[in-house]
């Protein structure tokens, strides 16, 4: 059964909460209760939750309130109600997190030259962390993934040069293996794959295939410093004649919305057009 909650009724409010709490609807209370039940593990994934009929009497609230209080949860991604079976909890999942994020972005008025000024920071950083902690193994994958990059863009196939590109920057950043940043940093593989593409696809030089051999190289090397400034090196393209018009889209207009999170397959990966 889950924890007795003690709901603020519009005509007994527990005058030691803060005004904001008092006058939160009453589905909300009850999103926030279970939230936090979830959170503390109280719930385990896939474990089921009381019935409707029974939080509407542990919580003293009409059904009504509690459909609304479930179907708030389910569009967080925290509970799934399954016909015929019950109320579960979901296993955590990235793709709720990336989703969020990408509407997010769309329904801004970021434009993608602020996109990738963010881009050309953040990469840059954690790039030269990577020259650290790196291994053999994981700068073989990236210079795998670049080598597939250059190899579809001298064949124009355009589609394999836009899953290698990408992959190549996501290598990057799962080469961290920060259990922190594990969690976080999905967004960000959103973000990388929604503005990998050149704003005019089939120009070979529009890929700047030749700016991402340094990174590799310094990435090989260890030394931070030059990774950084490789990386950072390489987004001067958007600084070029040829993405005056591109810099000024708006994200929305230029990127679309990713269905899953990416994950950089094997070097072997490809796509045919």
């Amino acid at each position: 059964m889950t924890n007795r909650l003690m709901i603020d009724h519009p005509r007994r409010a527990d005058r030691t909460r803060t005004r904001e709490e008092v006058h939160m609807k009453l589905s909300d209370q009850i999103v926030d209760h279970l939230q936090r039940a979830i959170v503390r593990g109280d719930y385990a994934a896939d474990s089921r939750l009381p019935t409707e009929a029974e939080l509407c009497e542990s919580l003293g609230v009409s059904r009504s309130v509690v459909r609304d209080a479930l179907r708030t949860l389910s569009s967080l991604g925290l509970i799934a109600v399954r016909q015929g079976h019950g109320i579960f909890v979901t296993s955590p999942d990235d793709n709720q997190l990336l989703r969020a994020l990408a509407l997010r972005l769309h329904r801004s008025d970021l434009k993608m030259g602020e996109v990738m000024e963010a881009r050309r920071m953040i990469e840059g950083a954690i790039t030269a962390e990577v020259a650290h902690i790196g291994t053999p193994d994981d700068f073989a994958r990236i210079r795998g993934f670049f080598e597939q990059f250059r190899t579809a863009v001298k064949n124009s196939q355009w589609k394999d040069a836009h899953i290698a590109h990408s992959n190549f920057h996501l290598a990057i950043v799962k080469a961290l293996r920060l259990p922190v940043l594990e969690l976080i940093l999905p967004p960000l593989q959103g973000l990388i794959l929604g503005s990998s593409l050149p704003p005019e696809t089939d120009k070979t030089d529009m890929w700047d295939v030749e700016a991402h051999e340094p990174i590799v190289t310094a990435l090989e090397s260890g030394d931070a410093e030059l990774a950084r400034a490789a990386m950072r090196t390489h987004f001067d393209y958007i600084d070029t004649p040829e993405y005056a018009d591109y810099k000024t889209l708006l994200f929305r207009d230029a990127a679309t919305l990713p269905s899953v999170v990416p994950q950089p397959g094997p070097l072997t990966r490809t796509v045919s057009n």
